[in-house]
């Protein structure tokens, strides 16, 4: 009980200043991804694009996405995070102005590509700043609190996108929805410090708490080299399940509103906003996992695979029971509930088999290799779908979820996890453990 007391009277800037920022940014790197999935259908009718085109182009984001995974987490490392995001967010603003300019199949699919590329890099340096910023009993908070901006974005962004879209055209939507991240840019370089040494706001109180109780620092050539991680099979084993995962994450929330807007004939203000109801509900599922997760004195395990399971068994019952509306949706809801839920857990769990030295070239790499999923995903749903309707081409998503679980299963039986990435250090250290607990020591 004593770190519970603890934890009602110590500072908690780390989470206003830098969590709550990181969010705003990912909100914004989110709603600039995928607002294109509401923009679909009219941009689709209006450059004349039959569904497996349509799915080319939602996936051509994917492809400059994966190529600056690991470059990314090296340029964070480098130069620091901060300039990292900052850069990126002046490169989203000029990507989607450049979107809302395209005249052809063509010119969308390059404009998609650079938004990819531009962030590509984020997510890397995302990773150094949860490493470096939070202890790690708050680690898969910290992670879930980022990726609520995944569902959050769907929120704000899908009615806005559809009223926009309703009320002028898709043009104009993507002129809008790029402003904020001209604005964005500046206040990362304001606010946005690398380390919380570098935070001259921060009371010594809480900086001594982050640097006592995250991970201690690995040394000598595991933590210099990422050939580390190259040679790590658990590291592959996560680029596995993070590719069957995100094969029906993205393909879930970039085929939505078309799968909605074929289940109903309401127009697309009303797409919008039914379209919500499966984001708000993941992303509420998404911050109670997290949390449950910090809290349990269970391996963040529990906490990923159950969702995946869902989230597969869900789309597999998608295509067997009635195409209405209500069953549709209720089955899309448990759906983004299984899809979301365990991403906050996932990173601190896969970031327990490496380093933190290394925690952003990893993270790139099993990023890089889980959004080859977002690149294949889209194109399959198209592909399969019968007689151009999309519902019909979700149930392949289910499977790809439920050998993703089985995976992950495999990683939690047989992998080594880093001593270095899972030991508390100093004050968290309130108990011995021995060394196969130190990772699952309790949180509360």
């Amino acid at each position: 009980m004593s770190n519970s007391s603890t934890s009602t009277t110590l500072p908690a800037a780390r989470w206003r200043r830098t969590g709550l920022l990181l969010f705003l940014v990912y909100l914004v790197a989110f709603a600039e991804r995928a607002n294109i999935s509401v923009a679909a259908p009219a941009m689709s009718a209006d450059l004349h694009l039959a569904a497996t085109a349509t799915g080319v182009v939602l996936s051509a984001f994917f492809w400059g996405y994966i190529l600056t995974q690991v470059p990314g987490g090296w340029l964070a490392n480098k130069i620091g995070p901060s300039k990292v995001i900052a850069g990126a967010l002046l490169c989203w603003g000029v990507v989607s102005i450049g979107q809302a300019l395209s005249d052809s199949t063509t010119a969308m699919i390059v404009w998609r590509f650079l938004m990819g590329l531009s962030e590509g890099v984020v997510w890397p340096a995302f990773a150094v700043m949860f490493v470096v910023w939070f202890p790690l009993r708050e680690r898969a908070r910290a992670a879930g609190l980022s990726l609520f901006a995944l569902p959050a974005s769907s929120i704000v962004m899908v009615p806005s996108a559809g009223w926009l879209i309703e009320t002028w055209d898709w043009r104009v939507m993507f002129v809008v929805q790029g402003l904020p991240a001209f604005v964005l840019a500046f206040v990362v370089l304001r606010y946005l410090k690398d380390s919380p040494e570098q935070d001259a706001r921060l009371s010594e109180v809480e900086r001594d708490h982050i640097l006592a109780t995250r991970a201690e620092r690995a040394t000598g050539a595991e933590a210099a080299s990422f050939w580390t991680v190259l040679k790590s099979p658990a590291v592959w084993a996560c680029c596995v399940v993070y590719f069957l995962w995100l094969t029906g994450f993205y393909s879930f929330g970039l085929w939505l509103p078309t799968v909605v807007g074929q289940l109903s004939s309401r127009g697309i203000g009303a797409v919008g906003l039914l379209s919500v109801i499966p984001f708000a509900v993941a992303g509420v599922a998404m911050l109670l996992n997290s949390r449950a997760a910090d809290r349990s004195a269970r391996p963040k395990s529990w906490f990923v695979i159950p969702p995946l399971v869902v989230g597969g068994i869900a789309l597999l019952l998608q295509q067997l029971l009635p195409a209405t509306l209500g069953v549709q949706l209720t089955l899309l809801v448990v759906t983004g509930i299984g899809v979301y839920a365990a991403f906050g857990p996932w990173w601190a769990w896969a970031l327990q088999y490496i380093a933190p030295e290394l925690a952003g070239q990893a993270s790139g790499m099993i990023n890089l290799m889980g959004s080859l999923g977002g690149v294949v995903g889209p194109v399959i749903v198209g592909f399969v779908a019968t007689e151009g309707h999309a519902a019909s081409g979700l149930y392949v998503l289910g499977f790809s979820l439920l050998v993703g679980a089985l995976v992950a299963s495999g990683i939690a039986r047989l992998a080594p996890r880093n001593r270095a990435a899972t030991t508390l250090a100093g004050a968290a250290r309130a108990k011995p453990t021995s060394p196969e607990r130190s990772g699952e020591v309790s949180q509360r």
